[in-house]
């Protein structure tokens, strides 16, 4: 992007301008592709989604630029890359700040979730399953996401708010009945 900058205040090299753009917008996408895949349902909040809408855009006017010949049109392309530099920022740095803790329970792959404990939840899996089985949004639009996992051989049932600890909600929005939780799961538990 810095390349980009200097070309944008000078001629020279102005048949490179939209090639170096191309190159500039594919590290950009591989930086915010590393850095929001290293939480779940990260792709579902708010900051993130205007991040990935300001690289697609960038993307597209690339694209159009480059297939429809228009190169005097450079400018488009460098302001949508330099927003998207902004809009990552500001992304990467929330999902960096949410640093809640994991809730994990030991989970037998067979137990169905107690779906009644679930308030408020947008359910995706029934069943236990390696990946996001259901998602919550809080009050103030932080996210909560809950999901199977596998460490060696033991199946863990996760909640992972996507939100910084200060601001975390209690316990009692999560719209989670705790207790049946902890039944099913030893009760199933105490079966094997």
């Amino acid at each position: 992007v810095g390349f980009m900058l200097l070309l944008a205040f000078t001629t020279r090299y102005a048949t490179y301008r939209l090639s170096l753009a191309a190159v500039a917008l594919l590290l950009l996408v591989l930086a915010f592709s590393v850095g929001a895949g290293q939480r779940r349902s990260s792709l579902r909040e708010p900051r993130t989604q205007l991040a990935l809408g300001s690289l697609v855009s960038s993307a597209l006017s690339l694209g159009v630029l480059w297939a429809l010949d228009m190169e005097a049109w450079w400018w488009v392309t460098y302001g949508l890359v330099f927003g998207s530099v902004a809009t990552m920022y500001v992304s990467l740095n929330h999902l960096s700040s949410c640093n809640a803790p994991v809730l994990q329970t030991p989970w037998p792959v067979k137990t169905p979730l107690p779906l009644g404990a679930l308030d408020g939840w947008v359910i995706q899996q029934g069943k236990w399953t390696n990946g996001r089985m259901a998602m919550l949004t809080f009050d103030d639009g932080a996210l909560c996401t809950m999901f199977g996992s596998v460490e060696g051989d033991a199946t863990y049932l996760c909640l992972e708010p996507l939100a910084p600890v200060l601001s975390m909600p209690g316990i009692s929005k999560w719209g989670v009945d705790f207790d049946a939780f902890r039944a099913a799961s030893s009760s199933s538990l105490s079966e094997e």
